[in-house]
């Protein structure tokens, strides 16, 4: 009975250490932190895959719900390529697992656009066209017709995730609130909503995270 329950413990240890190590290996499978990932997303028969800006082979992309029910809403008719900024982690295979999409857009510049690199934030509309970009050196806002300087703002983290930028003299305010929101001329998607009050004007669009470190 003695050497039965020697035995059991054994196969117990063993077990354990298996376990541990399997879930080490798993941890350790993924190489790095989350980080930042932008480029051309494309969809075929055996699901997605990621070519990031300047690379040149494509990543294939590991399943994800929220990704193919974006991807669903924001590419136009028969479109199987489109531009997506993301964040997310890439495997010892070189898969990518996408955590959170920030943008997907079938206009616009795509790796071109370079408007998240000295950015904090932008909010943006299409029609009528405006564009609102918060940096570190402040909120600077444009139009159809002219693009104003930067503003000195104070800004506001609240609990709930929403952002305010309020100039000092109070006449430019931008809102920022984490709600998926479509932009309804292009249908692109973008991960927050903004709303920017000029004047008292009110203008309601979406916007998506900068790369510049956030206030």
């Amino acid at each position: 009975m003695r050497a039965f329950t020697l035995k059991s413990t054994r196969i117990t240890l063993i077990a354990m250490v298996l376990l541990v190590s399997g879930c080490s290996l798993l941890r350790n499978s993924w190489s790095g932190p989350e980080q930042r990932m932008s480029g051309l997303l494309e969809q075929n028969s055996a699901g997605f895959t990621l070519r990031q800006c300047g690379a040149d082979a494509a990543q294939p992309v590991i399943d994800n719900a929220e990704l193919e029910a974006i991807f669903a809403q924001a590419a136009q008719p028969g479109q199987t390529a489109i531009f997506v900024d993301l964040r997310g982690r890439t495997d010892s295979a070189g898969r990518v697992q996408p955590t959170k999409v920030l943008r997907m857009q079938s206009q616009g510049r795509g790796c071109a656009d370079n408007s998240a690199n000295g950015a904090q934030w932008v909010a943006l509309q299409y029609q009528p066209a405006w564009r609102a970009v918060l940096a570190a050196n402040g909120l600077a806002h444009s139009d159809a017709e002219r693009t104003f300087a930067p503003a000195s703002v104070v800004t506001e983290q609240l609990p709930d995730g929403s952002l305010n930028a309020r100039s000092l003299s109070g006449d430019l305010e931008l809102w920022l609130y984490p709600q998926d929101c479509q932009d309804v001329v292009t249908g692109d998607y973008f991960h927050m909503h903004s709303v920017l009050l000029v004047n008292g004007e009110r203008r309601s669009g979406c916007g998506y995270q900068g790369r510049q470190t956030t206030p």
